[in-house]
């Protein structure tokens, strides 16, 4: 059969090669009937029976994953279970059961429709990817209630396999037979869904959103999973199979070597001092952070907190949950950005009109100056948790002095309240900005004098500074980190900073690039915040070069006028600095 190639967003990093499998989803049709008053009863007992084994299901693969496992991410079966004893499931089920005298499953599934129906038209990837986990819960359910057989993992055939699924949920993949599943396509879900986490945690290769995946691939078939670049290879060529094999080969011995140097300094071989920091989103990410060496939190996207609900989380809530990673980070540094909402992300409770143009709208501290009281209980949640660490506040979005000198008299405010309720906070919290738009480029020396520090969003930056959206699929292969303009405009804000004397960052995907290293430590970057995943890697090529070699290589690579250009002088003028090993992983086919 022909070689085909597939692309989607990256998931669950690593290379996975195998035979495609296709994965059959349960949740058979079930029959809809009135039943008697004399069969409520019944109906009820069978609803609870079918939760609490539900329950003893989850318990089950609770244990296994903190046995074996030992990561946080249980809680997110821990919340499915929860989910299991929430009131508007189970109170709303036995309701429609006995007033509208219908069998369990059909009140099961009216009740999973009303609750899926407050996300269904919500334009925001994360909301939808919420409906999943009812979608979850529900099929479990809904499986005990009719006596319908698990999804049966143990019977895979024997082999090393890619499964083809439409879905899988978190459960379903904590309990996928590693030495057989060596990764998996999914037609559905996003990389902030549950699922995606639990890969992640359990490194296991896999791409998702690839609509169609599921009819285009053959049983049989060898597949190419590129977890890194979110690239498919349907029968390869005999070339690129041995090209990903070697690369597989130097990915899993690399892994190991760097996995032995986590902890050593993030320095150049003359002494050039960089932090090196991770990337978050939720709770359950820490250990992986930790795990890979991560010297902080650089971008702590809080906007996650009010994404996975209908209401507002509570100042104490908001309070709790800073506390945490506080506390579990010190004393390392944390870096909260306030919520970036707005755009593609809106809470239900600020529903506002569709935006036409959403990514230039009513977004982050745009949204967050309009709706106050959201952002003083933020505000005030971070500065009571301060005293538990060494937190930092990163606000996003800034395109104008004038709102940073509102942010700064805000903050004003909540110190004089806590002061007056006699409630403890760090006086001196480090005080940050977002440069991702070109407005704060061109205004950097300005800003520079108002804040303690700058971070870099280069996602957004190129987004902004090029016009381009990278999920229009039109114009996404022009989305380019490399593009002069953007190089020009990281170099133009750093030296802004160094200029006033403050600390800058860079937390977008080209920090964990290892070809943009040799740019970022020329440019004399402070840190660089990325996945986790990527920080063994940008620690083994800083041990690798010098500032010196850096500094001649970006005093050039800023004077030449394309992308292409400025990638492929990187390339040569690295081949003989960076370590073998990563040039062998990062570029195939020519590709980075």
């Amino acid at each position: 059969m022909k070689a085909r190639r597939f692309r989607s967003n990256a998931t669950s990093p690593g290379i996975a090669i195998g035979t495609a499998y296709h994965l059959q989803s349960q949740g058979a049709a079930f029959v809809r009937y009135w039943i008697g008053n004399s069969d409520v009863k019944e109906e009820i007992d069978r609803l609870k029976n079918s939760l609490q084994k539900s329950k003893e299901q989850l318990d089950q693969i609770s244990a296994k994953m903190c046995r074996f496992q030992g990561h946080d991410q249980i809680k997110i079966i821990e919340s499915h279970r929860m989910f299991l004893q929430d009131d508007m499931l189970v109170s709303t089920t036995i309701q429609h059961i006995q007033e509208s005298k219908i069998n369990a499953e059909w009140a099961l599934d009216k009740t999973l429709a009303h609750l899926k129906l407050s996300f269904l038209n919500v334009d925001e990837e994360y909301f939808r990817e919420r409906q999943q986990d009812i979608d979850y819960v529900g099929r479990r359910i809904m499986d005990n209630l009719m006596g319908t057989p698990a999804l049966s993992l143990s019977d895979l055939p024997k082999g090393e396999m890619i499964l083809i699924v439409h879905d899988l949920s978190p459960a379903e993949v904590a309990n996928l037979p590693k030495d057989r599943v060596k990764g998996f396509i999914m037609e559905g879900g996003g990389e902030t869904s549950h699922t995606a986490i639990i890969s992640r945690a359990l490194e296991i290769p896999a791409v998702f959103s690839l609509k169609g995946i599921f009819d285009s691939i053959t049983d049989g078939e060898t597949i190419i999973l590129d977890g890194m670049k979110g690239l498919i290879v349907a029968s390869p060529t005999k070339k690129e199979k041995e090209q990903y094999i070697t690369v597989q080969e130097n990915y899993a011995a690399l892994e190991r070597i760097l996995m032995q140097d986590i902890h050593l300094p993030a320095e150049t071989k003359d002494g050039y001092r960089i932090s090196i920091e991770g990337n978050m989103e939720l709770l359950e990410e820490i250990p992986s952070l930790i795990d890979h060496g991560a010297e902080g939190i650089g971008l702590y996207r809080t906007e996650y907190l009010f994404l996975d609900r209908l209401d507002e989380p509570t100042e104490d809530e908001q309070f709790d949950n800073y506390t945490e990673v506080l506390e579990r980070l010190s004393p390392k540094p944390v870096t909260i950005r306030t919520i970036d909402l707005g755009g593609d992300k809106m809470p239900l409770s600020h529903a506002y009109d569709l935006q036409t143009n959403p990514a230039l709208g009513l977004r982050g501290i745009r949204l967050c100056l309009k709706e106050r009281p959201l952002f003083k209980t933020q505000l005030r949640a971070i500065l009571r948790a301060s005293v538990h660490g060494h937190p930092r506040i990163l606000i996003p979005m800034i395109s104008s002095v004038d709102e940073i000198r509102t942010v700064k008299k805000i903050i004003g405010e909540i110190k004089e309240e806590l002061t007056e309720q006699n409630i403890k906070f760090k006086s001196d919290i480090p005080l940050g900005i977002m440069i991702e738009v070109p407005s704060a480029v061109f205004l950097a020396p300005e800003l520079a004098m108002e804040v303690d520090f700058f971070s870099i969003g280069t996602n957004d930056l190129i987004q902004y500074g090029l016009a381009i959206d990278r999920i229009n699929e039109h114009v996404a292969e022009m989305y380019n980190p490399f593009h002069p303009a953007v190089l020009r405009m990281i170099k133009s804000t750093v030296d802004a900073a160094k200029k006033a004397g403050i600390k800058i960052s860079l937390c977008g995907e080209l920090a964990g690039d290892p070809l943009a290293i040799t740019l970022m430590v020329g440019m004399e970057l402070d840190s660089l915040s990325m996945n986790p995943v990527s920080i063994p890697k940008v620690k083994k090529v800083l041990r690798s070069i010098t500032k010196v070699q850096t500094e001649k290589l970006t005093e050039y690579v800023l004077t030449l006028k394309t992308a292409d250009d400025i990638v492929k002088y990187i390339k040569k003028q690295t081949k003989h600095i960076l370590p073998g090993d990563i040039k062998k992983l990062h570029i195939v086919d020519g590709q980075i």
